[in-house]
C-alpha cells in the first residue's frame, strides 16, 4: 500500500521535499537536486538514479544556447563599471526637462535603456539607482517613491531584450531565443510607457526647473551616443537575423570594451573586476539551471506537470486558469528569486498554457512579466534588497513605493493573455 502510494506520488513528494529544504534555508539549487534525487531513490535502484542524475545534469550544462548567458552578464558588469548608468540618466534627465515629476520619468526611461543592454533587473536597478536615488531624494520625492521608481523601473531588465530569464525560458521550453527577444520589444515599450505615465501623474507632484538649452541637450546626447545606441544595435541585429543571440552577446562585450577604452573609463582592473562578478553570477545561474533541469526532468517523468495542467483545465478555464497562474506566481515571488522561480514554475505551468491555447512566445513574455513581479514582491524581492543595500531605505518603504508597479505588471499579464498579438506580431515578421 505504502509502496504504491510512493510510486504514484513520487513527483509530489519531490515538490514537498523541495519546499522543506528551502524552508531549512538550503540554497535553491541544492534543494532542487536533493528533492529530485531523494524522490528518485524511492522508486529506482541507487545506481540507476545516480546515472540519471549525472546524464541529465550534463545535458543541462552543455546546451549551446547558454553561451549567451555569461556574455550578456559580462556586458552588464562592464557597463556598471564604466558609468553607463550616469550617462543614460544624464541624457534622459536632459530630455525630460521641467515637466512634472521629470526626474522620476528620467529614472524610468534610463532603466528601460539600461535594461536593453544588461538583460538583468538587478544590474539595472543597482546601476541607475546609485545615480538616481540621491537626486530624487534631493528633489523631495521621498524615500518610498525614490526607491519604488528605481525598483519598478529595474524590472524592465527582464522583459526588454536581451533578457537573461528569456534565455532560460527558451532553453527549458526549446523556444527560439531570438524570437523571444523580439517578442519582448513591444510589451517592454508598453510597460515602460505605463510606468512612465504612472510616475508622471503620481502625487505629490514635484516640479523643478531644469533649464537646459537645446544645444546642451544635444551635446549631452551626443556625448552618450555610444551607450544610447547599443540597445538599437542589439535589437536590429537579432531582428534582421544577421546575428544569433549568442553572437550578439559576443559583439556586445566587444562593443562595451571598445567604448570603455575610447572613453578612457575602462582599465584592466575594472575589466578584471567585471569578469570576476560576471563569472560568479554565471556560476550561480548554471547551478540553478543544471539542478533545475534535473528537477524538471523528474517531474515530467512522473507526469506531474501534465496532471496539474489537467486538473486546472478541468476545474477552471480561460481567464480563471490564468488568474490561478497569476496568483501562484505572486505567491512564489514572495519566497523565490526570479531565476529559481522560473526553473521551478515553467515545467508546471507551460503545459497549462499550451492547454489554454497560448503561443509559446506569448507565454514566455507572460512568464517574464511574472518574474518582474517576483523582483519587487516582499519579503524576498531581490530588487528591493538591492536598492536597500545601496540606499539604506527601509524595505517596507521600498515595497510600498513599488506596489503600483506590481499592480501594473499584474494588469499587463491579462493584456498579454487577451491580446497575444502584441507579443507575436513582431516575431512573425521575422519568418
Amino acid at each position: 500500500m505504502l509502496e504504491d502510494f510512493i510510486y504514484d506520488y513520487a513527483g509530489y513528494i519531490a515538490i514537498a521535499l523541495l519546499f522543506l529544504c528551502m524552508a531549512l534555508s538550503i540554497p535553491v539549487f541544492v534543494s532542487m537536486g536533493i528533492a529530485a534525487f531523494v524522490a528518485a531513490l524511492l522508486i529506482e535502484d541507487p545506481l540507476h538514479a545516480f546515472r540519471s542524475f549525472i546524464n541529465i545534469s550534463w545535458q543541462g550544462a552543455s546546451i549551446f544556447e547558454l553561451v549567451a548567458l555569461p556574455l550578456f552578464i559580462f556586458t552588464g558588469t562592464i557597463m556598471q563599471r564604466t558609468d553607463a548608468g550616469r550617462d543614460l540618466f544624464e541624457v534622459t534627465k536632459a530630455w525630460a526637462g521641467s515637466i512634472p515629476n521629470s526626474l522620476g520619468v528620467a529614472t524610468i526611461v534610463a532603466c528601460g535603456i539600461f535594461a536593453a543592454i544588461s538583460g538583468s533587473s538587478v544590474a539595472t536597478a543597482a546601476t541607475v539607482g546609485l545615480v538616481a536615488i540621491p537626486l530624487l531624494l534631493e528633489e523631495k520625492y521621498g524615500e518610498s517613491r525614490a526607491g519604488g521608481f528605481v525598483a519598478g523601473g529595474g524590472t524592465l531588465g527582464i522583459i526588454i531584450p536581451p533578457s537573461i530569464p528569456l534565455i532560460l525560458y527558451g532553453v527549458i521550453t526549446e523556444t527560439s531565443i531570438g524570437q523571444l527577444f523580439i517578442g519582448g520589444v513591444v510589451p517592454g515599450i508598453i510597460m515602460m510607457g505605463l510606468f512612465t505615465t504612472y510616475v508622471l501623474f503620481s502625487r505629490p507632484r514635484v516640479q523643478v526647473a531644469h533649464s537646459i538649452p537645446p544645444g546642451a541637450r544635444w551635446a549631452i546626447t551626443l556625448r552618450s551616443a555610444g551607450v544610447v545606441l547599443l540597445p538599437v544595435v542589439i535589437i536590429a541585429a537579432i531582428y534582421t537575423g544577421i546575428f544569433t543571440p549568442t553572437e550578439v552577446g559576443a559583439l556586445s562585450v566587444l562593443y562595451v570594451v571598445a567604448l570603455g577604452l575610447v572613453q578612457g573609463r575602462l582599465t584592466f582592473a575594472k575589466l578584471k573586476g567585471a569578469a570576476y562578478v560576471a563569472t560568479a553570477t554565471t556560476s550561480m545561474l548554471f547551478m540553478l539551471i543544471v539542478f533545475g533541469q534535473y528537477f524538471a526532468h523528474f517531474l515530467t517523468f512522473e507526469q506531474v506537470p501534465q496532471s496539474i495542467a489537467k486538473a486546472i483545465i478541468e476545474n477552471a478555464s480561460g481567464v480563471y486558469a490564468v488568474t490561478l497562474m497569476i496568483l501562484a506566481y505572486v505567491v512564489l515571488g514572495m519566497f523565490l528569486e526570479s531565476a529559481a522561480m522560473l526553473l521551478i514554475s515553467i515545467p508546471i505551468f507551460f503545459p497549462v498554457a499550451m492547454e489554454l491555447g497560448m503561443d509559446p512566445i506569448a507565454f514566455g513574455i507572460f512568464a517574464a512579466i511574472a518574474m518582474e513581479i517576483a523582483q519587487i514582491s516582499p519579503p524576498i524581492g531581490v530588487n528591493l534588497f538591492t536598492i536597500h543595500g545601496i540606499s539604506r531605505i527601509d524595505l517596507w518603504k521600498l515595497a510600498r513605493g513599488a506596489l503600483p508597479f506590481l499592480l501594473i505588471q499584474i494588469a499587463m499579464l491579462y493584456v498579454v493573455y487577451f491580446f497575444p498579438e502584441i507579443v507575436t506580431w513582431l516575431p512573425n515578421q521575422m519568418k
